[in-house]
């Protein structure tokens, strides 16, 4: 596993690329959102790279905050393998999970798509504070936008 840094984002990426892509993803890739002290998520982090590099998860990313949160992303088919996985390499309770482009399907778990929003801007409002939120979203727009 690699590790690639940005301004926001600790990216966990396999050594060698390869996966899903293209439409499967669009309706099948999402990922597994846990929410923990910067502390634990990065302890996880270091733990998933045999899984990443075996393909079982197909990578990750966990923010620079402390409280912090890790992106375990995966097809949906291995959803429930996943998440054994991490709730194995000691993820606590607080996780969740949700489509990255199939908004409909996020849509039809309305509870879990709200606590999955709510908990994202909790942390990042932990994390930060107020003003350090909008430096992280100018700097996340500015990042997308390179």
């Amino acid at each position: 596993m690699k590790k690639v840094e940005s301004a926001i984002w600790v990216w966990l990426l396999p050594e060698e690329r390869e996966g899903a892509g293209g439409e499967e993803w669009v309706r099948h890739g999402g990922k597994w959102l846990v929410f923990d002290t910067r502390k634990l998520i990065e302890e996880l982090a270091a733990k998933l790279g045999p899984f990443i590099d075996s393909g079982e998860i197909a990578g990750g990313k966990y923010w620079n905050g402390d409280p912090s949160g890790l992106n375990v992303y995966s097809l949906d088919s291995k959803r429930d393998r996943v998440r054994k996985i991490i709730e194995d390499l000691g993820a606590g309770t607080s996780m969740v999970w949700e489509y990255d482009y199939a908004w409909d399907k996020n849509l039809r778990a309305p509870f879990s798509f709200l606590y999955s929003w709510c908990s994202k801007f909790r942390t990042i409002l932990q994390s930060y504070g107020v003003g350090g939120a909008f430096r992280l979203m100018k700097a996340a727009l500015q990042e997308r936008g390179e």
